[in-house]
């Protein structure tokens, strides 16, 4: 981890405190999928578009277990996610599985998938203060 990566998750978790972790989470995804159309095109090739429609949507949310997510988004993505964030791979998985249907029915209040930072990123932060 390089010194930029201990700043910025040192000041997140202050910023964010018991919730830092979560949000530094959000944007390693964010960063490695490029955004949230990705990180659901990426569940959806990984056999999760039911789910993904399901979180996008108006009605009620399916769940996702860690298995299926570890799955989807690939063991190597994920290791290195997670030793970014210093947690074990299924702790990582367990973590996405637990927050994300939620995170993106917030995020797509509307029932559909904006491509655009400026907004998704504001609604984000405010979800994890």
């Amino acid at each position: 981890m390089g010194l930029f990566d201990s700043v910025a998750g040192a000041m997140m978790n202050k910023v964010m405190g018991d919730k830092g972790p979560l949000a530094k989470l959000a944007m390693e995804l964010f960063q490695q999928y490029g955004g949230l159309p990705g990180i659901l095109e990426a569940l959806k090739s990984g056999g999760l578009s039911e789910q993904v429609d399901s979180w996008v949507g108006t009605g009620a949310n399916l769940n996702v277990n860690a298995q299926q997510i570890g799955a989807a988004l690939g063991s190597s993505v994920l290791a290195g996610i997670a030793g970014k964030l210093n947690m074990s791979t299924d702790e990582l998985t367990g973590k996405i599985a637990e927050h994300l249907p939620d995170v993106v029915n917030q995020l797509t209040p509307n029932g559909a998938v904006e491509n655009n930072p400026a907004l998704i990123m504001p609604r984000l932060m405010g979800m994890l203060k």
